[in-house]
């Protein structure tokens, strides 16, 4: 990652010309999400010093230059930096040295040829060699002549073997050189520390932090970088937030730590403490704004990122293709496809215009804002593709209805021999349902199995989902038993496809089943499951989940209010849906409709009247269907419309 380049933020006067700033293209991840910005600190951070710079020439006939590597300016191949020398080795030295490091000979046969190549050695010689090493071999080859002819341990030239052993991932040669360290500076520690994390062993890199702070070592700010981003992986929020007390103790706060400290809270859901931090900072860079703008955006607050994305160009900071990934994917969950447009046109004018993420990016904004055909033009012009980028337009034309499409797409995929992910499966299974293409869904049901994809939570519940719109409950409850792990949305998928296939006793048992594996329903659950009680006109069943009911925050939502009137009313008790109607705090169409159909159906007429009145009167069109069913029921009165607001009732 190019620190300077992410660093920089070139003076804007427009709205769109906030691109100048020539961006890293080095990706970790897939899409967008907050786990690239760990990388995104980390490569702000060196744990050693730069080292002086060496300007080394040496001798070579035509034959020996042909097959030598030249270093120019001291620069090895490798980027890596190590502690500062006290002075620079000499040029015999360094001639020397080549070499012994290209010695095709085994490091570990013994020193007898060393002494004779290697005349002067000391601590600033091998943490230059150490720095120029291009392979693990050539680590040992060094480590061995220290071992021999140092005689006293040197702090920063073990500090340089952990760091490198761990550049070429040997954590057990690193930790061997640590354990037999005699003493250990604060870069040690945090070296050790930082390898372990990112090998993926957490539990010993927090065990280290322990044993660094028992021994006294006071943590510097790259030490509570290692450890918060080690915090924010494991979502220890407790830790994090002592650490984060440390660090306003110690008063090693700067624009690296902040950031981690942001994206600390960001990824452990808190928003506010993420905002405390952000809003503190005396300066901001496009890593903390990223951080922030995709945690919004993660977070279901797409107004609020794209807000804050408009305060970053304000303050004159530039983009980069992590931050416009973002923003566009709250474009598509906000519907904004007029801000989408703009920073499609921004990003196709400066420099974003080939970058497959942002395409793919796109390709989403606009299928979820509606605009299948935008998002295909996008598809076709994108040069390069992966498999999100397919997944992504899969997913768009089967969101869209156009199930066929998204099935025909896949097949290309298919025969492309691109690999589909576990959302790509998910999508083309929806594409499959909505167009009841049952033989196509047991292709990629039998390619699951083969795969060994069927544990997937959201693919089990995606099939079962899947075989209930096909008319195929059995199979649908086969899927669901073999399950090894069911939550909300597999017990949702289930109940609500058993009773809108007429299962409604069925429907009822899973749902006694879920709450006895105890998982807790959310409002498309009761809604379905009440809709299996007004079917059944099972009024007993229905208090009782209405009585549940009181104790969740689901009693609010309007759809679970809609389908408790229906309930009531399917069973005759109207002055019960008439208290639930009355206490809903807001209502929508199908509310009102419920309600006044309620009332037609039980013989309430001109209640039924009063309400489409009441209806009209709050600025809502009676549709239809209202009327009709209403003037079919109550065929003694009529419903007269002399203007746009005044009604009267007459009987016939």
């Amino acid at each position: 990652m190019n620190v300077k380049k992410l660093r920089s933020a070139s003076r804007t006067n427009t709205f769109f010309e906030f691109f100048q700033l020539g961006c890293c293209r080095t990706r970790t991840a897939i899409l967008p999400e907050l786990e690239v910005i760990p990388a995104m600190i980390a490569s702000q951070i060196n744990l050693f010093e730069p080292p002086s710079f060496f300007i080394l020439r040496r001798s070579q006939s035509p034959g020996q230059r042909k097959n030598s590597k030249t270093w120019i300016n001291g620069k090895s191949p490798t980027n890596f930096l190590c502690f500062s020398l006290k002075s620079s080795p000499s040029t015999t030295e360094f001639s020397d040295s080549c070499n012994f490091l290209s010695s095709p000979k085994n490091p570990d046969s013994g020193f007898s040829n060393v002494q004779p190549i290697v005349r002067h050695v000391d601590a600033n010689l091998l943490a230059f060699w150490l720095q120029s090493c291009c392979k693990a071999s050539e680590v040992r080859r060094v480590h061995a002549v220290a071992l021999r002819f140092l005689d006293n341990s040197v702090v920063y030239v073990n500090n340089n073997l952990i760091s490198v052993y761990l550049r070429f991932g040997k954590l057990t040669e690193a930790r061997k050189v640590f354990d037999r360290m005699p003493e250990r500076n604060v870069v040690s520690w945090t070296a050790v520390v930082n390898g372990y994390s990112s090998y993926g062993f957490d539990d010993e890199a927090l065990r280290l932090f322990s044993d660094c702070i028992e021994n006294g070592v006071r943590a510097n700010g790259k030490t509570f970088v290692c450890v918060l981003n080690l915090c924010s992986k494991r979502l220890d929020f407790e830790l994090g937030r002592q650490i984060h007390a440390c660090i306003v103790k110690d008063n090693r706060r700067n624009l690296i730590v902040d950031s981690a400290l942001v994206y600390f809270y960001a990824q452990c859901g808190n928003l506010t403490g993420a905002l405390h931090v952000f809003d503190q900072m005396p300066e901001r860079d496009v890593v903390c704004w990223t951080t922030m703008i995709t945690a919004c955006s993660q977070k279901g607050l797409g107004r609020e990122a794209l807000s804050m994305f408009s305060k970053m160009v304000l303050n004159m900071s530039s983009p980069n293709e992590f931050t416009v990934c973002s923003v566009l994917k709250a474009c598509g969950e906000e519907k904004a496809l007029k801000f989408g447009k703009q920073l499609h046109g921004a990003a196709i004018k400066k420099m974003f215009k080939d970058d497959v993420f942002i395409g793919t990016s796109l390709v989403s904004m606009y299928a979820k804002c509606g605009e299948i055909y935008d998002s295909k033009k996008v598809f076709d012009g994108m040069k390069k593709r992966n498999t999100v980028t397919w997944t992504s337009i899969i997913a768009g034309y089967a969101r869209n209805g156009h199930g066929e499409e998204a099935i025909n797409l896949f097949r290309v995929m298919k025969r492309r021999k691109i690999f589909a992910n576990n959302l790509t499966v998910v999508s083309i299974l929806r594409a499959c349902g909505s167009t009841r293409n049952l033989l196509m869904g047991k292709e990629v049901h039998a390619q699951i199995v083969k795969n060994s994809m069927q544990n997937n939570i959201y693919i089990g519940s995606t099939l079962v989902w899947f075989y209930c719109k096909c008319e195929k409950h059995p199979l649908a409850s086969k899927v669901l038993q073999k399950m090894p792990l069911r939550d909300v949305v597999s017990w949702t998928a289930i109940i609500s496809g058993y009773t809108s296939l007429g299962h409604e006793p069925e429907a009822l048992e899973f749902l006694k089943e879920m709450l006895e594996e105890g998982v807790e329903p959310n409002p498309f659950t009761y809604s379905s499951a009440l809709k299996a009680c007004a079917q059944l006109e099972a009024i007993l069943q229905g208090k009782l989940i209405h009585s549940s009911l009181k104790k969740t925050p689901a009693l609010s939502n309007v759809f679970v209010g809609s389908a408790l009137i229906n309930m009531y009313a399917k069973c005759g008790y109207v002055s019960e849906a008439v208290q639930v109607f009355d206490s809903m705090p807001q209502r929508n169409l199908v509310s009102w409709k419920t309600m006044i159909v309620g009332y037609a159906r039980n013989g309430l007429c001109r209640e039924a009247l009063k309400l489409m009145y009441r209806m009209q009167a709050e600025g809502i069109i009676v549709d239809d269907y209202i009327l009709t069913t209403v003037l079919a029921a109550c065929g003694d009165v009529e419903w007269y419309t002399e203007s746009s607001t005044d009604y009267c009732l007459q009987s016939s």
